[in-house]
């Protein structure tokens, strides 16, 4: 990050750190002095209540007694109970100390509402001049007593109290001198602890903030300095994608043609042969044929024809899954004995090729609602493949299992051939792509058989991988579920 830019980030972040530090001050003396008013409403509410119940009850027994102290006033049999219920009224209250006061200031009664050491290490009034100028006063008066040992507490907070005694409604109205006065002391302890973590939370937190988002404006500020370094680059690296793009389809084009041109090889092979051996026999160019030839001839014309058929049949069937018109016809499936078959039809090619065939599968049938035909057509693309491209001498073997789990059933066929090179696989995935795609390649085939095999696996619901490494051979997994979907394209 540029200095000038990092010496701005510094600054504003000072500032904002102090912002963070007198707000959370502000609102935590907003705060206190609006928990100060609420305790005192309350406090003015305990006075009155203890004017109405206690005081106005005693008045007339103890006004002799009121000019005297406070020892004077409880050994008498009236100031007795006076004190009595004084103290049975206040204990009742969620209070630390309540003083009774008479008019003239002397000091009636102190009760310590949550026992003799509630509150310590002070006189009987912690602010004792407070209570002094205030006791003649109108109306309710209070303020905060900071760092007073309250019992375990040496930093308590307490809000003292003074609120004058007045019995009559009229004495009220009239602003008549009170008859006495009541000191209250509440503890504020919890509330300014909560107060005080409110503050550190809400200064952290804007702090935190500011932090964020001067690390997000520094860093915008470092961004919009390297913008236009940044726009060249993405447009340098714009016209290589595009360099990229234009060559992918051009390959993409070739892929396109050469398959093309592949096709059409594959189709006039066995046109040729359908149409040779059948003009011999036509226009009868070997008279003294034996019926030996022409049934010989005959089976040529036939394995040439299934095999344009099947060529023909792997086009169309791939262009209807690319448009989304081949439908499946779901039903149940003994995939055992299926695979079994398949590899009888597979026995004779390979015998020919001096490849050994093998299945490995479980002792209870795999039995599963699928496409038949579809399940065939995958596991003859992929047995005929293995079988093509596996050397004299090589093997070819076919797994099965049961996936608990999930449920689902899994098909491995692996050989001993040639392989792919694992940069080759896509290529050879593709629809349009082949890894020896020249017309003179050792083994022939439209390319399809792959890319066929994964789009019915697909279509079935199923997942389809293929490992494979040159020289060493190819393992193809396809996993079919249990039951395929009901949906659109599925009878």
């Amino acid at each position: 990050m540029p200095g000038y830019v990092r010496l701005f980030a510094i600054h504003i972040l000072l500032a904002v750190i102090a912002l963070a530090v007198m707000a959370g001050f502000s609102l935590r003396r907003s705060a206190t002095d609006q928990v100060i008013h609420l305790i005192e409403q309350h406090n003015a509410s305990l006075a009155q209540g203890y004017a109405n119940i206690v005081w106005k009850k005693h008045h007339d027994a103890i006004a002799p007694l009121l000019a005297s102290d406070a020892a004077g006033l409880q050994s008498s049999p009236a100031g007795a109970q006076f004190a009595e219920d004084s103290l049975h009224y206040f204990q009742q209250m969620p209070l630390v100390r309540a003083n009774i006061y008479s008019a003239s200031g002397a000091l009636l009664l102190t009760i310590n509402t949550g026992g003799a050491d509630r509150l310590v290490g002070s006189a009987v009034s912690p602010d004792a001049a407070f209570v002094a100028a205030h006791i003649q006063g109108g109306e309710i008066t209070s303020h905060l007593l900071p760092d007073v040992a309250v019992q375990t507490e040496p930093h308590a907070a307490l809000v003292q109290s003074v609120a004058p005694i007045r019995t009559s409604a009229a004495d009220i109205l009239a602003g008549k001198a009170p008859e006495g006065a009541v000191e209250i002391i509440s503890d504020m302890t919890s509330l300014k602890d909560e107060l005080e973590r409110f503050q550190f939370y809400l200064t952290g937190g804007i702090i935190g903030a500011s932090v964020i988002l001067m690390t997000m404006m520094g860093t915008a500020l470092f961004t919009s300095s390297r913008r236009a370094e940044a726009i060249i680059a993405r447009q340098h690296e714009t016209n290589l994608d595009l360099q990229t793009a234009v060559a992918e389809a051009q390959a993409e084009n070739r892929d396109k043609s050469q398959f093309l041109a592949n096709v059409s090889h594959e189709l006039r092979t066995p046109l040729n042969a359908i149409i040779g051996f059948s003009d011999v026999i036509k226009n009868e160019i070997m008279p003294k044929i034996s019926d030996q030839k022409y049934h010989g001839y005959i089976n040529d014309i036939h394995a040439a024809g299934v095999h344009l058929l099947s060529l023909i049949n792997d086009i169309l069937d791939y262009s209807k899954a690319e448009a989304g018109k081949l439908e499946l016809e779901a039903s149940e499936v003994n995939a055992t004995k299926l695979i079994q078959g398949c590899l009888r039809l597979m026995a004779p090619r390979a015998e020919s090729g001096k490849v050994k065939l093998e299945e490995t599968l479980p002792r209870e049938e795999i039995v599963l609602v699928t496409d038949s035909k579809k399940f065939k057509q995958i596991l003859l693309n992929l047995l005929s493949n293995a079988v093509k491209f596996t050397p004299a001498g090589g093997k070819v073997s076919v797994t099965g299992w049961h996936n608990l789990a999930e449920d689902t059933f899994s098909f491995e066929v692996k050989d001993t051939g040639i392989g792919i090179a694992p940069k080759d696989i896509s290529r050879a995935m593709s629809p349009f792509g082949q890894v020896d795609n020249s017309l003179k390649r050792k083994y022939e085939g439209t390319g399809l058989g792959l890319p066929l095999t994964k789009k019915f696996v697909e279509l079935m619901d199923g997942t389809f991988t293929i490992e494979s490494e040159p020289n060493v051979g190819t393992t193809i997994v396809f996993t079919l579920p249990r039951q395929i979907k009901e949906r659109d394209g599925v009878v």
